[in-house]
């Protein structure tokens, strides 16, 4: 049975076999992952993991294709490496989640020619987490959720570290090349759980005005960068509307020739994330499929981007 440190050797095995030369290979080897030679051996051995940044920085140094390298065999093409999100039982658990999402951006970030591909069944995080309240708001439910809590919505209860990391999460998503993949529902999750949250006794009015205010600002910036086909920073934006998606909530991340990572969401917090070819092509799949489909908006476009979102500033002006 071929498994995951099998295919580590197999790596390695590639370099060494497509360049002359094993003692410089060595000593290049170690430049690129900043290791010693203790470390390189184990991690040539398979007995030391490696990084998704050390893949990265391997696939581009020797020019090579990672996932060509994982379809050599059928059994290879079937491993999948999978982050998950663990249980979260208070707010500092959500730190984990931040910093893993925050890791995925900056790896992405730091190279000229990645490209973010999201499916916007919901309104995607990182375009409020710069929304202090709705952040708050969105950590609140989250740990509600897993406590099965039902106290008062108090954004002075969430740490302050959370708001932060959530608004520099925004402002590392700008800065990558971004193609987004919408329906006409997108926000009426969050709508209806602000309203539920009200009709419920559990949020004040002056936070209730709070928050429509923040999620009308979430829309005023998604009409920019509609119509100017770029972020707030410069990074190229398109927006791909779609009458409905057959793919779950979701993200693929190409960060080069060689490698890309595809999420999948399968809770309110938590993912799965691999670099299996299988996965990836799938989503690929699913995304040319809508893109053919759907309709692509820009500057040319303002009486479709206002239909689109003149429905959901009255949605939310109702609440």
């Amino acid at each position: 049975m071929f498994t995951p440190n099998e295919f580590q050797v197999q790596l390695f095995e590639e370099i060494f076999g497509s360049t002359k030369g094993k003692s410089k290979i060595t000593q290049d080897l170690m430049g690129v992952l900043g290791c010693s030679r203790a470390s390189l051996y184990r991690k040539r051995t398979g007995s030391t993991p490696l990084t998704a940044d050390e893949l990265v920085k391997l696939a581009n140094h020797f020019s090579l294709s990672i996932d060509a390298l994982r379809i050599n065999t059928e059994e290879n093409a079937q491993i999948v490496v999978c982050t998950t999100m663990p249980p979260i039982m208070q707010y500092s658990d959500i730190d984990f989640y931040l910093e893993n999402t925050r890791k995925n951006l900056e790896l992405a970030v730091q190279q000229p020619d990645a490209q973010l591909y999201f499916t916007a069944k919901e309104l995607p995080l990182y375009r409020y987490m710069d929304q202090p309240t709705l952040s708050a708001f969105r950590y609140y439910l989250w740990v509600m959720e897993n406590l099965r809590r039902h106290q008062r919505f108090d954004p002075s209860e969430i740490p302050s570290e959370l708001i932060q990391k959530g608004a520099e999460l925004t402002k590392l998503s700008q800065g990558i090349k971004t193609t987004e993949f919408w329906t006409a529902s997108a926000f009426d999750n969050i709508i209806g759980q602000i309203s539920y949250t009200e009709a419920s006794g559990r949020i004040s009015k002056r936070l209730l005005a709070q928050l429509k205010e923040e999620l009308l600002n979430v829309v005023d910036v998604l009409e920019r960068n509609i119509l100017n086909e770029k972020s707030n920073t410069g990074a190229a934006y398109q927006m791909v509307l779609c009458h409905y998606l057959t793919l779950s909530d979701g993200a693929l991340i190409e960060i080069g020739p060689n490698y890309s990572e595809v999420l999948f969401s399968y809770g309110s917090i938590n993912y799965m994330k691999s670099t299996n070819p299988n996965l990836v092509n799938a989503f690929k799949h699913g995304l040319r499929y809508h893109k053919l489909e759907g309709q692509t908006l820009g500057s040319l476009d303002r009486d479709i981007v206002d239909a689109f979102t003149e429905p959901i500033r009255a949605k939310i002006n109702a609440l």
